[in-house]
């Protein structure tokens, strides 16, 4: 005799609802039906499968007009307490979570759990109680009230929670007890107020996505003392202030994504251009400009920056001419890079083509990097610029053409560019329209134009069928005398030769 431990039917094409034989396998210790065509809701009676360690129930697609599994999770789960991995993304689930699921504390098995793209809504804070939680995602549902965050997550290293509607602060329990934490994804949310300088205890934190929230204030600068740091997304925010020089320091930073702040003023700094492995950099909807006079925002001081001579701003451009206005070819952009020579069309309805923003030769990048003034220079530490040639597929340098006052830019045709008084910025307005009497007039002389010279091709016709039967009657008849002397000189050889016999003898 023996005894199933593990039902195993994942990615298959079964149909129905979960079947009621596992209820007698009191021995499972592994249940994974995901991707299959399941549906109905989550039977009560799991709760008594008592060794269950793994139950992924993700991903069910329904069969024909049903939808896969769908109403509450029952709080039966909770009196699973080996249970370590539950699965139960992408379906159709509804309702709050049931308070037995997290019941335990520090003796809460569960390792993770995935919640992910459902319709589950209420409080979050029933899984502080999971105390060894490993893993988290409850992204992509209704979840709402401030952000779940647990003095027992001394073990967390995934937070997700992106695309619910959570409110309130950013929860600083995560910066003191989820210290080891890799990834923390807490976008598409109203979450407000400013980032804690206490960011920094996450030392671990690979991944920050901040995004399409509400925060307000300056980026505190330890944003930037984060060693491990590899994604940094803040876009769609209240941010103000400047990028400060201290975002040289994450080595392995590859995406920094600053888009949509409109408070955020000054330069790109050129320490940017020390961090070897970037390879996407978005500055858009910002403020941002490479002579440091933006428009609307003039930000006086910011708080996260050390050298109020860098960062402050100056006085608030209007659409008068102003000489501190316009950059010089050297400062439209930070001194490690340049403009390609190819452009392409922008994908908003500016109607503009822009030019390509990449690297420069890693020599030319020391030399410019050394040899500019002020906030634009590195001065000697230029010669630590990277020895990197990256082309424009390698690294994607995304900055609207306000910051370097689309002097790589030019019009689609049919537009033609209007300048603001300072010669900074340019937009693309359809060509006036010609005159109609003008129109009427080409029409006409087009139209004359085309009968002159379907006359003549007329007259030329007829020329043609005048002529050509005198010299093809020629060709013809040539043609035919050629053929009878042939055909007679072939054919009757012999009588032609007996008929000559006969003459001569006579």
């Amino acid at each position: 005799m023996f005894c199933l431990i593990s039902s195993r039917a994942a990615n298959s094409w079964i149909e129905g609802t979960i079947p009621s034989t596992l209820r007698r396998m009191h021995n499972l210790t592994r249940i994974n039906l995901s991707n299959s065509y399941m549906y109905g809701t989550i039977p009560e009676w799991m709760g008594e499968l008592q060794h269950l360690e793994l139950l992924n129930l993700g991903t069910m697609a329904g069969s024909g007009y049903t939808t896969g599994l769908n109403g509450p999770i029952p709080s039966q789960l909770g009196k699973l307490q080996k249970l370590k991995e539950l699965i139960l993304e992408s379906n159709y689930l509804s309702g709050t979570l049931p308070p037995q699921l997290c019941e335990g504390g520090d003796n809460n098995s569960l390792l993770l759990m995935n919640l992910r793209a459902n319709s589950l809504e209420g409080s979050a804070s029933v899984l502080e109680g999971c105390g060894s939680l490993v893993q988290l995602d409850i992204s992509s549902n209704n979840f709402s009230g401030p952000l779940p965050a647990s003095t027992l997550w001394d073990t967390l290293t995934t937070y997700q929670a992106s695309y619910n509607i959570f409110s309130g602060v950013f929860p600083c329990n995560l910066c003191h007890n989820a210290q080891i934490l890799e990834t923390l994804d807490i976008s598409h949310n109203r979450i407000q107020g400013q980032i804690p300088n206490t960011i920094t205890l996450l030392s671990g934190l690979k991944t920050l996505i901040l995004g399409s929230n509400e925060f307000t204030g300056t980026l505190t600068e330890n944003v930037y003392y984060l060693p491990g740091l590899k994604v940094l997304d803040i876009s769609n925010n209240k941010f103000v202030g400047t990028i400060p020089t201290a975002i040289e320091y994450p080595f392995g930073l590859t995406t920094a994504d600053f888009s949509n702040n409109t408070g955020f003023t000054g330069i790109l700094p050129p320490q940017t251009g020390f961090l070897y492995n970037l390879q996407k950099v978005r500055i858009t909807g910002t403020s941002m400009s490479c002579s440091g006079v933006i428009t609307p925002y003039n930000v006086t001081t910011n708080a996260s920056c050390n050298d109020p001579t860098r960062c402050t701003t100056p006085s608030l451009i209007s659409g008068e001419s102003h000489p501190g206005a316009v950059c010089s070819d050297e400062e439209l952009l930070p001194c490690f890079l340049r403009f390609s020579n190819d452009s392409m069309p922008r994908e908003d309805s500016s109607n503009m083509r822009c030019k390509f923003i990449m690297r420069k030769p890693p020599e030319q990048a020391k030399i410019d990097c050394a040899q500019r003034s002020g906030a634009y220079t590195l001065g000697n530490s230029a010669q630590y610029l990277p020895d990197i040639v990256k082309d424009s597929t390698e690294q994607s340098w995304i900055i609207h053409p306000s910051y370097y006052q689309y002097r790589g830019c030019t019009c689609l045709q049919g537009y033609s560019p209007v300048w603001d008084a300072n010669g900074t910025i340019m937009k693309c307005v359809e060509a006036p329209a010609v005159d109609k009497r003008t129109v009427i007039m080409v029409s006409a002389i087009s139209a004359v134009a085309g009968l002159a010279l379907l006359a003549v091709l007329v007259l030329l016709a007829q020329l043609y069928l005048r002529t050509r039967p005198k010299w093809l009657r020629e060709r013809i008849m040539q043609a035919k005398r050629r053929q009878v002397r042939s055909h007679t000189r072939h054919s009757s050889g012999q009588s032609t030769c007996s008929g000559r016999c006969l003459i001569q003898y006579m």
